[in-house]
């Protein structure tokens, strides 16, 4: 199979349009243009020649984009698999769900500022993977499930089960030492004051994960040495949120109080490719009046 007039800069947009699902304009300029004139010439032919499809969802002031058959096959060549491999499955139609695509461009924004701030580090840190919500893994059955959904007990019941799909879950690695790090995104709509729902929900699986050691596999997804803890990422809209999340975590049973430490909160003015290493993250512990930083 040949494919003609694709430059290596338009396969690179088609590869990450594959690797990120879907894409705002602005993300793709952010990966790989260098104005918003040459963007739209190049985004323009590869639509017009069937690889990428642009879409809108009603009070999204953006076009988004996401592949085509056409785009896939192309992937699946350059990677040197079976479409089929990709895990990949064509639109019946465009994604219409407001929340859902706003929630999953803020985890494409993050994952895209902390790639760039890692290509800047002169130090040795790096990305080592990066796995999305969206990341499947295919059963011998042929069914494909979310790769990082998982069940943890509850820390005071171990009779209860929780279960939750972490937003993503990525590893920063320097020399021969890996850090195993969450992503949750949170818009604002999550409940804070019910331990069964949103916040409380999310952080009580995670006590537990930790407790039971499952995360420990993700030094095989990684190429690392098996990881003996964790941080909890939180990005959410406002100071203000953020406060109020601090609280109404530390409402959890004192006993837990120390745990709150590894779970990090910041907002989404606050991070970019410049900051996002720099002492921007507070504590779900609101009795913890430390500022921590990655790295």
């Amino acid at each position: 199979m040949r494919y003609q007039q694709i430059t290596e800069r338009d396969l690179a947009v088609i590869l990450s349009v594959y690797k990120h699902r879907y894409l705002t304009g602005g993300q793709i300029q952010t990966l790989h243009f260098p104005s918003e004139t040459v963007r739209n010439r190049r985004l323009k032919r590869l639509i017009d020649h069937g690889f990428l499809k642009p879409f809108e969802i009603l009070n999204i002031p953006f076009r988004l984009f996401r592949l085509t058959k056409k785009g896939a096959d192309l992937v699946a060549y350059t990677l040197e698999v079976s479409t089929e491999d990709l895990l990949w499955k064509p639109n019946a139609k465009d994604p219409k769900d407001y929340y859902f695509m706003r929630h999953f461009v803020a985890t494409n924004d993050f994952r895209i500022t902390l790639t760039r701030a890692c290509e800047a580090r002169d130090d040795g840190l790096t990305l080592r993977g990066f796995i999305p919500e969206n990341y499947g893994a295919k059963h011998l059955s042929g069914k494909v499930t979310k790769y990082i959904k998982d069940v943890a007990f509850d820390i005071h019941d171990p009779r209860e089960q929780i279960s939750h799909t972490p937003d993503s879950v990525f590893c920063l690695g320097k020399g021969d030492r890996s850090a195993l790090f969450f992503l949750e995104i949170d818009r604002g709509t999550e409940v804070l004051s019910n331990r069964d729902k949103g916040v409380l929900k999310m952080i009580r699986f995670f006590l537990g994960y930790a407790k039971d050691g499952t995360f420990s596999g993700y030094a095989e997804d990684f190429k690392a040495e098996p990881f003996k803890t964790f941080r909890v990422l939180i990005v959410t809209t406002s100071a203000k949120r953020l406060q109020n999340m601090r609280q109404a975590s530390t409402s959890l049973p004192p006993d837990v109080h120390q745990k709150l430490r590894f779970f990090w909160g910041t907002t989404f003015d606050d991070i970019t490719p410049s900051s996002i290493f720099t002492p921007i993250w507070r504590s779900m512990n609101s009795q913890d009046d430390k500022v921590y930083k990655l790295g």
